[in-house]
């Protein structure tokens, strides 16, 4: 009777040692919202996250297969399985969720469930883009051409620099650069590496958190955007293009 009961004893022992080590492995041990830091890869997070890539790629729409230090990312908890959706919409200015799910066809709640990222249904803004539920018929953009000058814009007043005051740089790091709304603003295009642009040197500046940017031109433009702003320096010191720009 004593030698059961030892075994007993043992066998709880064990139960117990090995609980929290089962559980520990399915914990995700991630924020919801995480910051990417200097050398972690897409694949890395969701191994460290408890998740999968793709599951990280459907909780932010538009998020490739890199990643850059400083970008936030939604991360979904445990392992979800890829959400099941027909394409991708690019809010349109006075967008909102009810009238997109009526345009496609689809309930408010059917939209959300495949925008995890979208915390607020009243916040969404021109320029976002965003997951659609299988089975949505896919909106075409309204475009409004802009009214025509009929003397042929003879009050057109400049406002970039001419591109004939424009220098060149050329991008001079592995993943590529993102350009940039405004300086730290939404992604509007990229570059890879050892691509040539076109940039205003008067533009170049330091931001209050220590990294240089510069103002590059866009041709033809991007979603209505003819320049945008390009990290060339970071907060560390290092340089992304050649030549070295906003050196201290």
């Amino acid at each position: 009777m004593k030698r059961i009961f030892q075994t007993l004893v043992v066998l709880m022992i064990l139960v117990v040692s090995f609980a929290p080590m089962s559980g520990a492995s399915a914990w995700s041990g991630c924020p919801s919202y995480i910051t990417v830091q200097w050398g972690d890869t897409l694949s890395g997070i969701a191994q460290r996250c408890g998740t999968t890539v793709t599951a990280i790629q459907s909780a932010n729409p538009g998020l490739g297969w890199w990643v850059y230090a400083g970008q936030v990312l939604y991360i979904p908890s445990g392992y979800v399985p890829a959400p099941s959706y027909g394409g991708t919409y690019v809010v349109q200015q006075g967008d909102t969720i009810g009238k997109i799910a009526a345009r496609i066809g689809c309930s408010v709640s059917s939209i959300l469930a495949v925008n995890p990222q979208i915390t607020n249904p009243s916040l969404i803004y021109a320029g976002q883009v965003i997951n659609l539920p299988a089975g949505a018929v896919i909106p075409t953009p309204i475009y409004t051409p802009p009214p025509v000058d009929p003397c042929n814009c003879c009050n057109c007043q400049p406002t970039s620099s001419p591109i004939d005051t424009y220098a060149t740089l050329k991008i001079d790091y592995t993943y590529g650069l993102f350009v940039r709304a405004e300086p730290n603003g939404r992604i509007i295009a990229s570059g890879r590496d050892g691509s040539s642009w076109l940039y205003d040197p008067a533009s170049v500046f330091t931001d209050s958190k220590g990294k240089a940017w510069v103002k590059v031109h866009l041709y033809p433009a991007v979603k209505g955007y003819t320049s945008g702003w390009m990290l060339v320096r970071d907060q560390l010191g290092k340089f992304y293009t050649k030549p070295a720009l906003g050196t201290w």
